[in-house]
């Protein structure tokens, strides 16, 4: 049985290089290894500029129910936005010649209502929490909406691995629920194989930082105020540690030489920035797109087998009977 003790590669991780390794271990290497440039659009600014409000939100302007119901929110989002807009995408002349201007526009006012959108919630929750006699008073609901922290970094050195989870919340009983927000269009009854993983590393890395493991970890869709959560327990942490430790692994093997780091043509190769498409080096063949359901010829009574419909029709009549 071998002693030899398990080490980390030479590179700090993170939830999104692990996602990127495991969606194209090439694009991997043309990001964090290479570090070739890569084109920039409005959606990396404009999730920076939510994530920062957000954060600001309950951590510096509103940490206490009188600071919020005295404070107006909505005023100071609102300013809060402008001035990011200004700041950190519209002084960014060059993104006005990657996106149009109807493209622009629409980000700027879908940014700003997803904003509005989320103090609207806050202000909702708060009410019908009393309103509903969950909590005696508003100051009970506000312990239970506010988070316990906002964006806060976890990280591992033995691990070699960082992370931020956007909010960190306390319910009633005393359980702990890691929440990460989401500003994109991406929706549905169900979470992407990567929130999932992204879900548990932050799980495992607060469990080692904190001491305690936390209950749930959850992916809130900021567009929709909708959330969906993982259930933490020992097997969904070891799942992320070896998940971390096997991407470790991976780069030890390959080290710094790109073949060694397979090309996994996609659909996605057509959004990448490293695609010869996109001016990039990697010269992998995007599949054909086909239709994910294949239209299946409609069946008529008329095509089904003579002798077939006779059994049909009499298991008709003896299954459903007249109801005069």
């Amino acid at each position: 049985m071998s002693t030899t003790k398990w080490t980390a590669s030479h590179m700090r991780l993170s939830p999104s290089k692990i996602n990127t390794y495991l969606k194209c271990p090439r694009e991997f290497y043309y990001n964090y290894i290479a570090k070739l440039p890569q084109k920039k659009t409005i959606h990396l600014f404009r999730g920076t500029l939510v994530h920062q409000v957000l954060e600001d939100l309950f951590k510096k302007q509103f940490r206490t129910l009188p600071q919020w119901e005295k404070g107006v929110p909505k005023l100071w989002v609102q300013g809060q936005f402008e001035t990011g807009w200004e700041e950190k995408i519209a002084k960014h002349k060059w993104l006005w010649e990657v996106h149009t201007h109807e493209e622009m526009d629409a980000m700027y006012k879908e940014t700003e209502a997803l904003l509005q959108n989320f103090v609207d919630s806050v202000n909702k929750k708060l009410t019908e929490m009393v309103d509903w006699k969950i909590f005696r008073n508003k100051q009970q609901a506000w312990n239970a909406v506010a988070p316990k922290y906002a964006e806060k970094w976890v990280k591992s050195k033995e691990y070699a691995i960082v992370g931020v989870i956007d909010v960190v919340c306390n319910d009633f009983d005393g359980g702990t629920t890691l929440l990460d927000y989401k500003t994109s269009k991406r929706y549905g009854a169900y979470l992407p194989e990567e929130y999932y993983r992204q879900l548990i590393i932050y799980a495992f890395l607060y469990t080692l930082e904190m001491g305690e493991m936390p209950t749930f970890v959850g992916v809130n869709y900021l567009r929709f105020d909708d959330t969906f959560f993982v259930k933490v327990n020992q097997e969904v942490l070891d799942e992320a540690k070896d998940l971390i430790k096997m991407v470790h692994d991976c780069i030890k093997e390959r080290e710094e030489y790109e073949d060694r780091y397979e090309q996994k043509p996609q659909n996605l190769c057509k959004w990448c920035s490293f695609h010869k498409s996109n001016g990039g080096p990697c010269d992998a063949e995007v599949p054909k797109w086909e239709p994910k359901y294949k239209k299946r010829k409609k069946e008529n009574y008329s095509d089904i087998d003579s002798s077939l419909k006779k059994d049909l029709d009499v298991e008709s009549q003896d299954q459903f009977p007249d109801f005069d």
